[in-house]
C-alpha cells in the first residue's frame, strides 16, 4: 500500500489568549493599557502523520484537546505554532450542523458542501442520485437545512462526505449520532472506504468504535499526548486510566465508554414488541439469572451454579441474523471477558418475527466481588452495535480465602517431598536453591 503522506502535524499546537473579567477589560480599553499576553493551551506542539492507508483514533475525556487536534487537521483552524501540511481532499464531519448554509435547501447544501471538498459541478451531478439514496432524504432535498433534526443533518453530511471519494476521513463524534438503518449503512461505508485506502482520522467517546476502526490511537489528556501507538496497546492504558478516576460504576468510566444514554432499567424490557416491520433488528428482552433467579442485583457462589442470559430478538428485512452478545466488567467498567454468538445462531422472518437465545455460562471462576453484566444486540459481522444495556445486572460473587484478582486461576500444584538437614545457618542444603 502507498505511503503517501496526507497530514502532517510538526510541533503544531494551539493557543488562545486568556480573557480578563469584563470590567477589568473595559477599564484596561480605557487606560490604553496592553492587554495580558497570558496564553492558554488547548493543545500543545505535538508531531503526528497520517498517511494513506492509516486509521487514527482518539480517545480522552472532555476538553482534553481531541476536537481542537481535529480542527487542525481538517484545516478549520490555524495552528498557534508549528505547522500542519494537508495533501489530498480531506472531508471533515466535526460539529453539527458545520459547513452547511441553515437557511438553504439540503440540495443546495450538497452542491455548497461538495464544492468546498474540491469537486466540480458536474461531478457533484454524478454523485448526486447516490448521496439522496444514501441519506434516505429525498422528500426533504427542497426544504431548508434549519427545518431538519440533528439526525437528518448528520445523514446529509456524512452522505456527501463519504460520496466524494476523500483522501482523508476525518469524524468527530458524528457515528454516536442517526439510528437504526443509517448507522449500520454508515459504519459498512466507513469499512468500504479503509479498504480502497482512505485514511480515517476517528474521535469517539465510544471506545468499541475506535477499537473497530482504528489500527493506532491517540491519548491526549490536558492538551499533552499520554500515549500514541498501537491501539492494542493504547486503549488499556486509556481503560485503566478511566477505572482510576472513576469513584463507582455509575460515574466516569461509563460516560466515557459509549455506555448508551437510553440504556432501560437493569432486568426488564428493553423495547415493546410491535406488530409492525422494525427498520433494523431490535433487543426486545433480556433476561439474567443467577441460578435460575433473576433480578437486578444476582447472588452467585464462586465455581457454583449457572448465570443464564435470555434474549428475545425481533429480526427485519434489514438485519435478518443478528448476534447477541454479554459482556462482563467490574464495577468500574474495565471489561473483563465477552462472548459473541456464533453467526446465523438467529435468522428469523423479517418484521414480525421474534425468537429467543440463551446464552449459559457454567461455573464461573470469578473471586468475590461485585460485577457487571451488560447485553449487546450486534449486526451479523458483529460490528454495529443496535443496542445495548450495561450494566443490565449486578452480579455479586462470594467466596471465602485469601485470593486476589478477579480470576481464580485454575490448574493444579504438584511436588516432592525431600530430606531438609539441620544446617546453622538456616540455608537449604538439599534441593535447588530460591
Amino acid at each position: 500500500m502507498s505511503s503517501e503522506m496526507l497530514l502532517q502535524l510538526q510541533a503544531a499546537g494551539k493557543s488562545y489568549p486568556v480573557r480578563r473579567q469584563p470590567g477589568r477589560e473595559l477599564l484596561g480599553h480605557l487606560l490604553g493599557s496592553v492587554r495580558s499576553n497570558h496564553q492558554r493551551s488547548a493543545l500543545h506542539p505535538l508531531d503526528l502523520e497520517i498517511r494513506r492507508g492509516d486509521s487514527g483514533g482518539l480517545g480522552g475525556l472532555n476538553g482534553a484537546g481531541k476536537s481542537t487536534l481535529l480542527q487542525l487537521a481538517s484545516g478549520v483552524l490555524q495552528p498557534s505554532q508549528g505547522q500542519v501540511q494537508i495533501r489530498g481532499r480531506v472531508a471533515a464531519l466535526l460539529e453539527l450542523g458545520s459547513g452547511f448554509n441553515p437557511e438553504a435547501t439540503g440540495l443546495e447544501n450538497v452542491y455548497l458542501y461538495a464544492a468546498t471538498l474540491g469537486l466540480t459541478r458536474s461531478a457533484i451531478d454524478e454523485r448526486l442520485e447516490g448521496i439522496i439514496d444514501f441519506s434516505g432524504l429525498h422528500e426533504f432535498m427542497h426544504a431548508p437545512v434549519k427545518a431538519y433534526s440533528s439526525g437528518m443533518q448528520v445523514r446529509l453530511a456524512f452522505s456527501v462526505a463519504t460520496s466524494v471519494d476523500p483522501d482523508l476521513l476525518i469524524i468527530d463524534e458524528a457515528l454516536s449520532v442517526g439510528d437504526g438503518v443509517f448507522a449500520k449503512k454508515s459504519f459498512d461505508r466507513i469499512m468500504a472506504l479503509r479498504e480502497r485506502g482512505t485514511a480515517l482520522l476517528l474521535s469517539s467517546h465510544a471506545l468499541f468504535h475506535v477499537d473497530l476502526f482504528c489500527m493506532r490511537t491517540l491519548w491526549p489528556h490536558q492538551g499533552r499526548i499520554k500515549a500514541w501507538g498501537d491501539t492494542r496497546r493504547v486503549l488499556p492504558q486509556y481503560q485503566a486510566f478511566l477505572d482510576r478516576q472513576s469513584g463507582s460504576a455509575e460515574t466516569g468510566a461509563a460516560a466515557e465508554t459509549g455506555v448508551s444514554e437510553t440504556a432501560p432499567p437493569a432486568g426488564g424490557v428493553l423495547g415493546e414488541f410491535t406488530a409492525a416491520a422494525a427498520e433494523h433488528a431490535r433487543l426486545i428482552r433480556a433476561t439474567v439469572r443467577a441460578n435460575g433467579q433473576a433480578g437486578p442485583e444476582l447472588e452467585l457462589q464462586s465455581c457454583q451454579g449457572m448465570l443464564d442470559v435470555e434474549f428475545e430478538i425481533q429480526a427485519s428485512e434489514h438485519e435478518p441474523a443478528p448476534r447477541p452478545a454479554v459482556v462482563l466488567s467490574s464495577e468500574t467498567g474495565f471489561i473483563l471477558g465477552s462472548t459473541l454468538a456464533p453467526q446465523n445462531s438467529f435468522v428469523g422472518r423479517p418484521g414480525h418475527w421474534a425468537g429467543r437465545l440463551t446464552f449459559q455460562w457454567r461455573t464461573p471462576e470469578l473471586n468475590r466481588g461485585r460485577y457487571r453484566v451488560g447485553v449487546y444486540l450486534l449486526c451479523a459481522q458483529g460490528r454495529y452495535v443496535y443496542a445495548w444495556s450495561d450494566p443490565h445486572v449486578h452480579l455479586n460473587v462470594h467466596h471465602s480465602g485469601p485470593h486476589q484478582g478477579a480470576w481464580l486461576l485454575g490448574g493444579n500444584w504438584s511436588g516432592s517431598a525431600g530430606l531438609v538437614e539441620s544446617n546453622p545457618s538456616g540455608a537449604n542444603t538439599s534441593g535447588t536453591s530460591l
